[in-house]
């Protein structure tokens, strides 16, 4: 992995849509590191900010993934660094 988690790094997870205003993302801080697993993601607790009436949403065990890609191929939830702009 090419970054290493910390409290109050920003990510994106994966939610469901429908709680989302039709986003299946949302950013989402870091509030508890717990492990890195031997793939090189690691397992982080997360509070996403939601763009819905009911706007944030805890999230725990979550696995973090250096991409999207990889993200979304995982089975359960899942969350990613955001792309780096130029």
């Amino acid at each position: 992995m090419s970054q290493t988690p910390s409290l109050g790094r920003v990510v994106l997870v994966l939610v469901n849509p429908i709680t989302n205003n039709g986003s299946d993302s949302a950013p989402a801080t870091v509030t508890r590191v717990w492990e890195q697993h031997q793939d090189g993601s690691w397992l982080v607790n997360l509070k996403a900010n939601l763009d819905a009436p009911t706007s944030s949403k805890w999230f725990t065990s979550v696995q973090l993934f250096d991409t999207e890609e990889q993200a979304r191929a995982h089975d359960g939830e899942a969350a990613y660094w955001p792309p780096r702009t130029p």
